[in-house]
């Protein structure tokens, strides 16, 4: 017995659903994540472009008619004639000769720099979608929330919030910045800081993080109560940036968060370009401004509530 399907239904519209889901599950589980995150930053070359060879085939197709007609005129016996053929043996030649040469070098050129291209295609591509690079970091982000955590010593009860979070590029000299399919500029090392604002004190874990494994690469911790923040607040500062062709530019509108006490604690992370949000290349966020928000709420009720 064979069960049919109209077709239309919500069954086979799950149906579908389910291929498609299932495909993606089976390409993003299939993915090795250090060589996908290296090929996201690493820039797709151009393919060369084969050259004209018709000037030289014609040069050489000149020449070996030549030496060609020279051999008639050197048989002739006639002496005019065997002058002429030499003549035109000479010029044959030189022609030929020549033409092969130039041939030979721009092939020989282009082959290898064929070759280099398959090498450095290879090593760009493909990419991961813009769309896996963002599962890749907010599955990091959840991972270093549960570290902050345990590394800070909190319970679940000890802090009236959901932690926060802000952050953007790391200031390594390894960090590259990429701009994918969809605009969005994507960094391969990052800097977070995880906040928990107890009742009466800041807790705060900062790290710079690995794209490419998915891993932990310098933390800290820090925690101080609400009495000792004299300084919270935003700045633009400059920074250099590492494109994907390894050329470093110079971008000076990048927004940093700073938080400082009255006994030296400084916290700083830079959180995105200090522009449009609308502009073609801004940074992926982490967190952000709801996080800044909540710090400021959080001390003005603390100074409402305990500094009357």
């Amino acid at each position: 017995m064979i069960l049919q399907i109209p077709a239309g239904s919500d069954c086979t519209t799950n149906l579908a659903k389910l291929i498609r889901k299932d495909k993606f599950i089976s390409m993003t589980t299939s993915l090795n994540r250090p060589e996908a995150v290296r090929k996201y930053f690493t820039k797709t070359p151009l393919k060369p472009t084969e050259p004209n060879y018709s000037n030289h085939q014609t040069k050489m197709g000149i020449g070996g008619g030549l030496i060609f007609l020279a051999l008639i005129l050197l048989f002739s016996g006639q002496g005019l004639l065997i002058f002429l053929g030499i003549v035109s043996g000479y010029f044959g030649f030189n022609l030929l000769s020549n033409g092969f040469s130039a041939y030979s070098s721009q092939k020989k050129k282009y082959e290898s720099d064929y070759e280099q291209y398959e090498k450095d295609y290879e090593r760009a591509e493909p990419k991961p979608s813009d769309e896996q690079m963002d599962q890749w970091m907010n599955s990091d982000i959840d991972k270093i929330t549960a570290e902050a955590l345990r590394r800070l010593d909190l319970e679940h009860e000890d802090y009236k919030a959901k932690p926060y979070t802000i952050g953007g590029p790391a200031s390594l000299k390894e960090t590259r910045f990429a701009i994918g399919k969809d605009g969005k500029t994507r960094y391969s090392h990052f800097n977070i800081l995880v906040v928990f604002l107890t009742e009466y004190h800041v807790a705060a874990y900062q790290s710079d993080n690995s794209m490419e494994y998915g891993q932990i690469l310098t933390d800290k911790t820090q925690e101080f109560p609400y009495r000792e923040i004299t300084n919270l607040g935003t700045q633009i500062v400059k920074e250099n940036i590492r494109l994907l062709d390894d050329i470093v530019e110079s971008e000076s509108g990048m927004q940093e968060f700073t938080l400082a006490t009255s006994g030296g604690n400084v916290i700083k992370v830079a959180y995105q370009f200090a522009r449009n949000t609308d502009y073609q290349g801004e940074l992926v966020k982490i967190g952000g401004e709801i996080t800044i928000a909540a710090i400021r709420k959080k001390l003005q009720d603390y100074k409402q509530k305990y500094e009357k």
